[in-house]
């Protein structure tokens, strides 16, 4: 087991005073904590993909001496691997939203041994439901890619017949799930109002898919990431490799660059950021919009994250470090 981190020193942690939401004047310090895993699973194999934004986190960690994984839930800081993905392959978390309900990729060994989708719902409060997403008629769905906090679902497809790729929309509004086939991209995330963010690859920034519409988003350049959208606000990342400038859209025709940022993986409803800052290999950080805010602080011996980050809409940020662990990142005002 690690040891837990608690609260850093001010020495440790002057990584620089930033706001915890733009309306507040007073100021914190982001500190840095291990997140505790799973007796006897190797802490390095961990991570989180999903938190419900009220303390609550999901991911999923390798099993020992096994070519396998576990989907892994954490309800007030405490691990409990997921016996109902027990005769799973592979299952991995793909997000979580507020209600606590987790999206998963996985393959059933119980049933037809095909990669497929499903939601797992009421894990935080005891024994959880799974429950399969069925895709229209000709389609198989086979990995998951987010899940809003309406309850919509996006997911990625094959056309059975010559096995064409498509995003899959579950909508809450919808009667029937809806397939998006277009030549400008594959669905890569999904805003609370049903408006999904397609990568178009490296040569465009992207576009929005909304209602049915397809919105392009301005601007030119080699993007990287796949990018993310939240509030309406999109952040992608071009590069210049080793060289990378991240952007912001708060509006389709006006991309905005972000200050000092090398990559953004992230963003949240408040328009916290957190990606790498100056290059794309550059030290972990978080902005607020544009504004750069401070670069977060490490374990002692971490050098730094892996670039891989989830931020809740509660502001606290999970990552992870290479061979080392998950880690849990949070404004502290004390």
């Amino acid at each position: 087991m690690h040891k837990r981190f608690g609260m850093l020193t001010a020495a440790v942690l002057a990584a620089g005073m930033v706001f915890a939401t733009p309306a507040q004047a007073d100021t914190c310090r982001w500190i840095v904590e291990d997140i505790k895993t799973p007796e006897g699973y190797d802490p390095a194999s961990a991570r989180v993909s999903g938190t419900d934004s009220k303390g609550n986190f999901s991911g999923t960690v390798i099993i020992p001496g096994q070519n396998n994984s576990a989907v892994v839930l954490w309800t007030n800081g405490e691990p409990r691997v997921v016996s109902e993905f027990a005769n799973f392959n592979y299952p991995h978390v793909d997000d979580e939203n507020s209600a606590g309900t987790v999206l998963v990729t996985g393959v059933d060994r119980g049933g037809a041994g095909e990669w497929g989708v499903y939601l797992y719902t009421g894990g935080h409060t005891g024994n959880g439901t799974v429950t399969q997403l069925q895709a229209p008629e000709g389609y198989r769905a086979d990995r998951g890619i987010a899940l809003n906090d309406q309850g919509d679902v996006l997911a990625s497809a094959e056309r059975l017949k010559d096995g064409h790729r498509v995003t899959v929309l579950w909508s809450m509004v919808a009667a029937r799930p809806l397939v998006i086939d277009t030549p400008l991209g594959q669905g890569v995330d999904l805003d609370d109002d049903g408006t999904v963010l397609l990568d178009a690859g490296y040569t465009h920034p992207g576009y929005l898919w909304r209602a049915g519409q397809i919105i392009p988003l301005s601007g030119k350049g080699s993007f990287v990431n796949t990018g993310a959208i939240r509030g309406g606000k999109v952040v992608r990342t071009e590069s210049m490799w080793p060289e990378g400038q991240s952007w912001l859209w708060e509006n389709p025709d006006e991309p905005r660059p972000i200050e000092d940022g090398g990559t953004a993986w992230d963003i949240n409803s408040n328009g916290l950021i957190v990606g790498d800052r100056s290059t794309i290999v550059g030290p972990s950080a978080v902005w607020r919009n544009t504004t750069f805010l401070a670069e977060l602080p490490m374990p002692d011996g971490v050098r730094d994250a892996s670039g891989v980050f989830v931020v809740g809409d509660d502001d606290v940020i999970y990552g992870d470090a290479y061979n080392y662990g998950p880690l849990k990142w949070s404004c502290s005002y004390r």
